[in-house]
């Protein structure tokens, strides 16, 4: 199982769902994440490497909660993502079915 770092922020991105939200959240915190590190992601900054995102998967009928720990800048012409996302690479860690 994953050892979660609880220091380290943990972004969420919900695709418009905010009625989704606080269900991410609490099974956010299930698995190990702190609620005071978590936070909306925005479009304009990105996480920074070591940092989580929670993202619902597939965006417009979510079944899962897949979770990417950022690992880096992503490398040229490897960009994914919209905003900011799209300069970091990351590496998914943890996939929890939506409730």
């Amino acid at each position: 199982m994953l050892q979660i770092d609880s220091m380290k922020k943990i972004y969420i991105i919900v695709h418009g769902k905010r009625d989704l939200l606080e269900s991410v959240k609490n099974q956010l915190a299930a698995a190990g994440f702190a609620k005071e590190n978590m936070e909306m992601a925005s479009l304009e900054k990105a996480g920074n490497p070591g940092e989580y995102v929670a993202m619902l998967w597939p965006p417009m009928a979510a079944t899962d909660i897949a979770v990417s720990q950022i690992i880096g800048p992503a490398k040229e012409g490897q960009s994914r993502g919209m905003g900011a996302w799209g300069s970091v690479a990351m590496k998914e860690v943890l996939k929890l079915p939506m409730k």
